[in-house]
C-alpha cells in the first residue's frame, strides 16, 4: 500500500503505528496536539505480549536497557501486612517494568523521519467525502488525507464524532501516581510487582529501570474508592499529605514508602477513573480507532498501552497486505475488537477483587493463599491469555 497514513495522536499508540509503518515503508504523517513531548516518567509494565512486539521492531536491547525485569508477583495484606500469594513468572518472554517517558522516546528514537511527526496540531474536526478526508485543525489550515486512524486517547475527538452517545462513567475510584528515586532500602521490592490490598483500596509498587544503564526508580500506584466525581486527566496534582492519610496501613515497608513520597520533592498526581462501555466497532470507511481511543480500560489489569502497541502491530501489517485501506481497517478492527473488549472487561471486574471488603475479603485472601501454597502456577494460568499471546504468529 503506497497511500499515506495519516494518525493522530504521538502516544505510545501512535508512535509504535508510525515505527510499523515506516519499517514497512508505508508512508504516514503523525499529528500530536502537545507542543512536545509530554510523556509522563511513570511507571508502564511492558508484559511479555508486547515484548514480542518491540522485538520484532527492532528494539530488543533499547528496551531492555530501560527497563526493571519483574520476575513474579506479591500479593499483600493492607491491614497485617501478611503475604496473601506470591508466584514467580513462567514466561520465557521478559515481563519488564519502566518509565512510561523512556518508552515513549525511545519509539521516538526508532523513527528515523522525523520530519513526519507535527507537534502543536489539534485536530477539531473531520469529513468523509468523495475517497477523502477533510481534517480541520485549530492553529492551520485545513488538510486532506486518504486514511484516518486516531490514537488520540481516552478524549479522543474522532471517537466523540463516531460516537456521539458514547459517555464515560465515573468508576467511582481516584487513583494516585507517584515515582521516588531507588534507594538500598527498596532491595527487597527489586525483582517483582507487589500490590498491598484492602477494603477499598489499594498500592502497587514496583521498581522501574536497569540499574546497569540507567537511573532506578520506585513507582507507586494508590486506587482508593471515592464517591466524589474525579477529572478524568493525568496531571491533577494531589496533596501528599492527604494521601498518605487515605492509605494508612499496617506494613512497616509501605509506611516508610509514604513518609518518602511526602518528603519526596517529586509531584504525586491525581485523577479520576472513568467507565467506558465497548464500542460495537471502531472503523468507519477510511477511519479507525486505536488505543484508549477503540477501548479506553480501566488500570487493573495493567494492560492499556499493551493493547495500544497490540493494536498498532496488526493495523500495520494489514496495511501492508491489503490493497484497500477499507478492507485492512476491517480486517484489523476483526483481529483485534473481541481481545481488547475482553481485556477491558477482566479490568473491570479486577477493580472489585482488588477492593473487596468484608466476607468478600475473606474468600478471596483464602482463596489466594491456597492456591499460592499448592498449585501456583494456576495463577500464571489466570492471564496466560493475555501474556502467552503471540501477536507475529496470530
Amino acid at each position: 500500500m503506497q497511500d499515506e497514513i495519516t494518525i493522530i495522536g504521538a502516544g505510545i499508540g501512535g508512535l509504535t503505528l508510525a515505527a510499523a509503518l515506516e519499517k514497512k515503508h508505508i508512508p504516514f504523517q503523525l499529528y500530536e496536539q502537545a507542543n512536545s513531548f509530554e510523556a509522563l516518567g511513570y511507571g508502564i509494565q511492558v508484559s511479555p505480549n508486547i515484548v514480542r512486539v518491540l522485538w520484532a521492531l527492532g528494539l530488543e536491547k533499547e528496551l531492555e536497557n530501560i527497563s526493571h525485569r519483574c520476575l513474579g508477583f506479591e500479593l499483600r495484606s493492607f491491614n497485617s501486612d501478611n503475604i496473601l500469594a506470591k508466584w514467580q513468572i513462567d514466561n520465557k518472554i521478559p515481563y519488564y517494568q519502566c518509565r512510561r517517558a523512556d518508552l515513549h522516546q525511545l519509539l521516538f528514537d526508532s523513527i528515523e523521519d522525523k520530519n513526519r511527526i507535527h507537534f502543536s496540531q489539534r485536530l477539531e474536526s473531520f469529513q468523509q467525502k468523495d475517497h477523502k478526508i477533510s481534517l480541520h485543525w485549530q492553529n492551520s489550515q485545513p488538510t486532506t488525507t486518504t486514511a484516518l486512524v486516531a490514537a488520540d486517547g481516552v478524549r479522543s475527538q474522532v471517537r466523540r464524532s463516531l460516537f456521539p452517545g458514547n459517555k464515560a462513567q465515573y468508576a467511582g475510584y481516584a487513583a494516585y501516581r507517584a515515582i521516588l528515586p531507588f534507594k538500598d532500602k527498596y532491595r527487597p521490592l527489586w525483582g517483582k510487582a507487589t500490590v498491598w490490598m484492602g477494603e477499598n483500596h489499594h498500592v502497587v509498587v514496583y521498581p522501574n529501570g536497569n540499574q546497569e544503564n540507567s537511573t532506578p526508580w520506585l513507582n507507586l500506584v494508590l486506587v482508593v474508592k471515592d464517591a466524589n466525581w474525579n477529572e478524568q486527566g493525568w496531571s491533577i496534582p494531589a496533596d501528599k499529605q492527604a494521601v498518605a492519610q487515605d492509605f494508612v496501613n499496617q506494613s512497616e515497608e509501605l509506611k516508610e514508602i509514604l513518609e518518602d513520597m511526602i518528603a519526596s520533592p517529586e509531584p504525586c498526581f491525581k485523577w479520576g477513573l472513568f467507565i467506558h462501555q465497548p464500542l460495537p466497532y471502531w472503523s468507519q470507511g477510511k477511519v479507525t480507532l486505536l488505543g484508549d481511543a477503540a477501548h479506553p480500560m480501566l488500570p487493573f489489569q495493567a494492560q492499556g498501552a499493551a493493547m495500544a502497541i497490540e493494536d498498532a502491530y496488526v493495523l500495520a501489517e494489514y496495511l501492508g497486505k491489503e490493497k484497500e485501506i477499507e478492507k485492512a481497517f476491517i480486517k484489523y478492527q476483526q483481529t483485534r475488537l473481541k481481545r481488547a473488549t475482553k481485556v477491558q472487561q477482566v479490568s473491570r471486574n479486577n477493580a472489585d477483587i482488588f477492593h473487596a471488603s468484608g466476607v468478600k475479603a475473606l474468600i478471596r485472601n483464602f482463596g489466594l493463599g491456597l492456591v499460592s501454597a499448592t498449585v501456583p502456577n494456576l495463577l500464571n494460568q489466570k492471564t496466560a491469555w493475555i501474556y502467552d499471546y503471540d501477536i507475529l504468529s496470530n
